[in-house]
């Protein structure tokens, strides 16, 4: 089953006061030094909520697509959290086509 590096990109829409206040009392310089790729995805902003990236790593069985689930866990996040967004961009990395060159 490969495994691929998720990147799923997009902006805010528009939050309200009280989502904007929720959003940054989420936000602390750990979210942003440490973004990682991990099952349950992370989500990293800046303070001016502007953009967003979630990063995810997901295991694709035959016939599946990891660009869709990606796609869909950030907008069940999303949605649970009450948090408007648009202009979702995927892209993504199948970690069994990387290449190390040894030295």
């Amino acid at each position: 089953m490969p495994t691929y590096r998720v990147l799923v990109r997009g902006k805010f829409d528009r939050p309200a006061q009280a989502v904007r206040e929720k959003l940054l009392a989420g936000l602390t310089s750990d979210d942003v030094a440490e973004p990682v790729f991990s099952e349950e995805g992370s989500l990293t902003y800046s303070h001016h909520l502007g953009g967003f990236t979630f990063r995810v790593q997901v295991d694709v069985a035959s016939g599946d697509d990891a660009h869709d689930q990606a796609e869909l866990m950030v907008m069940e996040l999303f949605e649970r959290a009450g948090y408007p967004y648009r202009d979702l961009i995927v892209s993504s990395t199948c970690l069994d086509d990387v290449k190390i060159r040894r030295r």
